[in-house]
């Protein structure tokens, strides 16, 4: 709780900092801009004017910049938001120019060609001046820090979506898979009981381990292999003689990550709707390997095969595992290869180590 409390301060100090720094860019451009016409428009810039054009520049677009922030951009509408700040501009740059008139006036030996306007054409044109300023700054400084706020929370809104998603795929998920192994032990209790105490010691081991599993989406090659061989071998006690399970993982991808149980359904597909649907003994393979950029997953049976693009009960299973990829990457894909004798899904990951 204290580490979200953290981050939901850091987020929000970031628009601060972000329009902190887009306001001391504003202020280098326009000040240098201004510099420049002064130069051009009258041949040259001596050090007062230019020390009164960054003043003037740093007191209007600072007030903009705090009259910004302290704007509800939510409640109030948007022609409201832009009147407040071009009135803010154009004030603050009447007083900055009213105060440069009393100075020259309060100080005419300084001022030898003293003061050209009166008071009343001195605020006037100050306030003009205010709103062009007003300009640069929306440009230079609104305009981006408002991009990147909404940029900053389409992200989250995004990652909020993301973790409900994730969240309802695991809901759909999990009960299954529990369902299924209490089915698997409720067969051996009268006719095996030490193996069913074994197999009830085994799913402990695995729901301790999905249980674990809601803070962390991802975990280890190592550790999705380890949970699936717990899940195989219950498979294997409830049909002894049927199944058997072959395992071909790269030692170099075991420090690869993956999303959490990713595996779970595809093996469990390929065990009820492949191996077990073939006379004899059926045969479930999982291969890992990776190459440069790539984690490539298989899961493969000697069942009879389907249709891929015809409907089939463990058509909602592979769906979800599809969803699922989609969420984690863009760069994910998800391939079946399906013929009698054979079924082969291919999963392809970007490969990201531990």
């Amino acid at each position: 709780m204290l580490a979200q409390t953290g981050g939901v301060a850091a987020a929000a100090h970031e628009p601060t900092r972000h329009g902190e720094a887009h306001l001391g860019k504003a202020v280098l451009i326009t000040t240098a801009v201004l510099w420049l016409l002064a130069w051009v428009s009258t041949g040259g810039l001596d050090a007062r004017e230019a020390l009164g054009i960054a003043a003037w520049v740093s007191a209007v677009l600072g007030a903009l910049t705090v009259v910004a922030h302290r704007l509800d951009t939510q409640r109030t509408p948007v022609w409201r938001q832009l009147l407040t700040l071009a009135l803010t501009a154009g004030i603050a740059s009447s007083l900055i120019h009213l105060a440069a008139l009393l100075l020259a006036m309060a100080l005419p030996d300084s001022f030898a060609e003293g003061p050209r306007q009166t008071f009343g054409a001195t605020a006037v044109v100050g306030f003009f001046d205010g709103d062009a300023l007003f300009g640069f700054w929306a440009l230079l400084v609104e305009l981006p820090r408002r991009i990147g706020a909404e940029r900053r929370l389409e992200q989250e809104r995004h990652a909020l979506r993301q973790e409900a998603e994730l969240a309802r795929i695991r809901a759909a998920l999990e009960p299954h898979f529990v369902l299924n192994t209490l089915n698997t032990i409720a067969g051996l209790v009268t006719e095996e009981p030490r193996e069913a105490r074994d197999l009830i010691a085994t799913l402990g081991d695995l729901l301790r381990d999905a249980m674990q599993e809601p803070r962390r989406h991802r975990h280890t090659v190592r550790e999705e292999v380890s949970w699936l061989r717990g899940f195989a071998r219950i498979l294997e006690s409830r049909h002894v003689g049927r199944l058997a399970f072959e395992w071909d993982v790269d030692r170099s991808a075991e420090d690869c990550v993956l999303p959490a149980l990713l595996l779970q359904p595809l093996l469990e597909n390929a065990v009820h709707h492949g191996a077990l649907r073939r006379p004899g003994r059926g045969r479930v393979a999982l291969r890992i390997a990776h190459d440069a950029d790539r984690l490539r997953c298989t899961v493969e049976d000697d069942g009879p095969g389907f249709d891929p693009g015809s409907a089939r009960p463990e058509g909602r299973g592979l769906n979800l595992v599809r969803r699922r990829m989609a969420l984690e990457s863009a760069d994910a894909s998800l391939r079946v290869d399906a013929k009698p004798g054979r079924t082969r899904i291919e999963i392809v990951l970007p490969k990201r180590s531990a």
